[in-house]
C-alpha cells in the first residue's frame, strides 16, 4: 500500500488497501488454527505486532474515504449515522459468530464425547452460570476466544464521528494528537471496558486500539486531501527498517526481558496486546511506512483488482465471519489427530480456497446487482457503441 504514490482505480478504490487487508485476513485464519506448521510463517513470528493491528490500521485508512470524505464534505449527520449503523451490523455478526462457535463446540462434544471442549474459549461460563453468561454475551461482557475482535471494531466505529468532528474543526493532526493522548491516559491508568460475569477487561481494548484506527484514519484523510499520506524520508525509512530488524531479532531469538533492567513504564517497555503498548504500536507503524514506500515499479505498487488477496480484502466482513467459522471447524477436525504437516496444509488450503471462492462469488453478486439496478446505463452505452463496464465506479468502503 504505497501511501506516497497514487494507484487508485477510476472508481476511486485503492486495491492495495484490499490486498494488504486480504493478507491480514489470510493470516488471521491461519493463526486461528493453532498448532499447525504454517502459523510459524505469519507476521506475529517476525515482529511485535500481528495481523490484527494491521487490519485495524487499514480499517481506519479505508474509513477515511467511506466516512471521512462525506463527513468533511458537509454530510456529518449522514456519515455519523452510517458509522453507527455499521457498528450495529458488526454487533449482530459478532452475536451470530458467538452462537455459531458455541454450537460447533457443543456438537463436537456430543458427537465425539470430548466434554473438555465446553471448558475452552470461555464457554465454560455458559455451563456454570448460564443466565449471567447469556446476559454477558448480549452486553459484550462475555467474549469467547477467537470471536472477540468485532466488539472492539463496533466501539471504535461509535467513536469515529467524534474523531471526524475534531478533524473537521481543528484538523487531522489534532485528531491524531487527541487519540494519542487518550491512548496514553488509557495505558497509564489501565482503563478498559469491563467484562461480565467475570471481572476483568476486554482483551481487545477499544480505548487503546482506537489509536491504530486513528493513525489509519489520519493517513487516509491525508491521502485524500493532499495526495499522499506520509512523505518519504530516508532517515525515517532507515530507522523503520532498523526497528523491524530489532523486533525480528527479539521475537525470533527470544531476546525477551532485555528491557527489565531499564525499569521502563508499562506503556513504553511492555509488549502488551490489550493496551497496544509502544513497542507494538511502533512496529505496526514501521511496517506500514516501509511497505508504503515501495517503488512505483514494485509489484506491491501495482495491485490488480483481480488479485486473489485483493478480492477477499474487498469483502472483509463476510470473509472474516466465514473464516472464523472455518477456523473453529478446523480446530475440531484436528482434535485427537497426530501432528501432520501434510494434513494441516491440506486443511488450511481448503479453508483458504473456500474464502477465495466466496470473495469471487461476492464480486460476481455485486456486479450482477449493479447491472440489475442500472439497466438503462447499459442500454445507452450499447446504443452508442461503447463497451459496458464490468463494474461501475466505486468508492473505497470499510467492510469492517
Amino acid at each position: 500500500m504505497s501511501l506516497q504514490t497514487t494507484q487508485i482505480s477510476a472508481g476511486g478504490r485503492d486495491h492495495r488497501v484490499d490486498f494488504y487487508r486480504g493478507i491480514a485476513l489470510a493470516m488471521i485464519f491461519v493463526n486461528h488454527v493453532p498448532g499447525t506448521l504454517w502459523e510459524n510463517f505469519t507476521s506475529r513470528n517476525f515482529g511485535f505486532s500481528d495481523a490484527a493491528e494491521l487490519f485495524v490500521f487499514l480499517a481506519g485508512f479505508a474509513s477515511a474515504f467511506a466516512y471521512g470524505k462525506p463527513f468533511l464534505a458537509g454530510g456529518r449527520l449522514v456519515a455519523s449515522l452510517k458509522s453507527v449503523r455499521r457498528a450495529g451490523v458488526l454487533y449482530l455478526v459478532h452475536i451470530t459468530l458467538t452462537m455459531a462457535a458455541i454450537g460447533i463446540f457443543a456438537w463436537a462434544t456430543l458427537a465425539f464425547g470430548h466434554g473438555n471442549l465446553m471448558q475452552q474459549l470461555g464457554i465454560e461460563m455458559l455451563m456454570s452460570n448460564p443466565i449471567q453468561a447469556l446476559l454477558g454475551i448480549a452486553t459484550l461482557g462475555l467474549q469467547i476466544g477467537y470471536v472477540n475482535i468485532l466488539p472492539m471494531y463496533s466501539v471504535i466505529l461509535l467513536m469515529m464521528p467524534v474523531m471526524l468532528l475534531v478533524a473537521a474543526l481543528f484538523g487531522r493532526g489534532a485528531m491524531l494528537g487527541l487519540s494519542v493522548a487518550f491512548w496514553i491516559v488509557t495505558g497509564v491508568l489501565r482503563l478498559d471496558l469491563p467484562t461480565y460475569p467475570q471481572e476483568g477487561g476486554w482483551f481487545f481494548n477499544p480505548l487503546a486500539w482506537q489509536v491504530l484506527f486513528a493513525a489509519g484514519l489520519y493517513c487516509g484523510l491525508a491521502k485524500w486531501q493532499r495526495g499522499y499520506a506520509v512523505a518519504y524520508n530516508p532517515w525515517i525509512y532507515g530507522a523503520a527498517l532498523f526497528y523491524l530488524l530489532v523486533s525480528f531479532a527479539c521475537v525470533r531469538f527470544e531476546f525477551w526481558g532485555f528491557d527489565q533492567p531499564l525499569g521502563l513504564p508499562f506503556l513504553i517497555g511492555d509488549f502488551d496486546k490489550t493496551y497496544v503498548t509502544l513497542p507494538r504500536l511502533m512496529h505496526l507503524l514501521a511496517v506500514v511506512y516501509v511497505f508504503a514506500q515501495a517503488p512505483r515499479s514494485s509489484p506491491l505498487s501495482t495491485i490488480s483488482p483481480k488479485n486473489p488477496l485483493a478480492v477477499i480484502g474487498r469483502h472483509s466482513l463476510p470473509i472474516f465471519a466465514v473464516g472464523t467459522v472455518l477456523s473453529l471447524a478446523c480446530q475440531i477436525i484436528r482434535i485427537g489427530r497426530d501432528p501432520s504437516p501434510w494434513f494441516d496444509t491440506l486443511l488450511l488450503a481448503l479453508g483458504l480456497a473456500i474464502l477465495f471462492a466466496l470473495g469471487n462469488a461476492l464480486d460476481w453478486w455485486r456486479k450482477a446487482a449493479v447491472q440489475r439496478t442500472s439497466p438503462a446505463a447499459g442500454v445507452l452505452s450499447t446504443a452508442r457503441g461503447e463497451r459496458s463496464p464490468a463494474l461501475p465506479p466505486q468508492t473505497v468502503r470499510s467492510d469492517v
